[in-house]
C-alpha cells in the first residue's frame, strides 16, 4: 500500500507541473504575439542619426512639431509652445486631420513669431520626415534628427528643444509684472553689490 499512495502522489504532483508548463507556454504566446503585432507598427518619424531633409522654414538646427488641427492633445501643446520663451525656435507643421480647414484654425494658437508650415508645404515636411500621428516632435541639429518623440507634456517639448539648441531654457516666458519685478530685484542687486 505504500507504494501506491507514493505512486499517485508523484502522479497528481506530474500532472499539477504539467499544467503549470501549459499555462507558462500560453501566456508566453500570447506575450510573443503582442510583441509581433507591435514590432508591425510603423514608427513615427526618421530614425534618430539620419539627415532631416532640407525643406523652406527649416532650419539646420530645429525643433519640428507635427500637429493635427482637429486633434485636442496638440491644442494643449500648441499652446505650451505659445507661451514658450523662444517660440520661434519650433517649425509647426500643421495638417487638417479629419476635419477640413482645421490647421488654417489652428494658426490662431501658436504665437506669431512661431514658423507655420500647413497645406501641401506641411503635407510635404510630414511625409519626408515619416510622421504620421501628433503631437509629435524631432529635434534636428546639426542637419541630423538627434531625437523624437510623442509630446505629452511641456518638459517632452523642453527636452527635445535642449535637443536641438543646447541647455537654454524654453520654459513659458514671464509676464510684464514678472519681467518688470525681475528688473527691480536685478538692479537692487547691482546697486548693492
Amino acid at each position: 500500500m505504500g507504494y501506491t499512495a507514493l505512486f499517485v502522489v508523484c502522479a497528481v504532483w506530474l500532472i499539477l507541473l504539467l499544467l503549470g508548463l501549459l499555462v507558462v507556454r500560453r501566456e508566453l504566446s500570447i506575450l510573443q504575439d503582442r510583441v509581433a503585432v507591435s514590432g508591425n507598427a510603423p514608427a513615427d518619424g526618421l530614425a534618430v542619426g539620419a539627415v532631416a531633409p532640407p525643406f523652406p522654414g527649416l532650419r539646420d538646427n530645429d525643433v519640428v512639431m507635427f500637429f493635427f488641427g482637429d486633434c485636442e492633445p496638440c491644442h494643449e501643446v500648441a499652446t505650451e509652445v505659445a507661451r514658450s520663451a523662444d517660440p520661434a525656435g519650433f517649425a509647426c507643421v500643421v495638417s487638417d486631420g479629419t476635419m477640413p480647414g482645421s490647421a488654417e484654425g489652428f494658426r490662431r494658437i501658436l504665437h506669431a513669431d512661431s514658423r507655420a508650415l500647413i497645406g501641401a508645404e506641411g503635407a510635404a515636411v510630414r511625409e519626408r520626415y515619416k510622421v504620421h500621428s501628433g503631437p509629435f516632435g524631432v529635434a534636428v541639429s546639426g542637419g541630423l534628427v538627434v531625437a523624437k518623440g510623442v509630446l505629452r507634456y511641456a518638459d517632452d517639448i523642453e527636452q527635445l528643444y535642449h535637443a536641438a539648441y543646447g541647455p537654454a531654457r524654453v520654459s513659458p516666458a514671464p509676464t510684464s509684472a514678472q519681467a518688470s519685478a525681475g528688473q527691480t530685484s536685478a538692479g537692487q542687486a547691482s546697486a548693492g553689490g
